[in-house]
């Protein structure tokens, strides 16, 4: 099998309005617009964003959330995407 070689998201990278997406196996393109980023009572630095799943032949999905993650998980499972919204 082969597998497309992607950048993960850099810590520094992301801020309030960037894109970033996710491929899955199935096809399924996940996009992730960065609403906020904010301590939680820990300290622990957490992204608020919201998401839009497509499919290649699906196009015009609205985003949904918000949903949060620990930044560090953030920058693990997304790659910087340069196209806007």
């Amino acid at each position: 099998m082969f597998w497309k070689e992607t950048k993960k998201a850099d810590v520094d990278s992301i801020h309030e309005g960037a894109l970033f997406k996710r491929e899955h196996s199935n096809n399924l393109i996940e996009t992730a617009r960065v609403l906020s980023i904010g301590k939680d009572t820990f300290g622990i630095p957490h992204v608020k964003y919201e998401v839009r799943f497509e499919r290649s032949q699906e196009k015009g999905r609205s985003f949904e959330g918000p949903r949060v993650l620990a930044l560090s998980v953030f920058a693990d499972n997304y790659s910087y995407c340069s196209e806007s919204v």
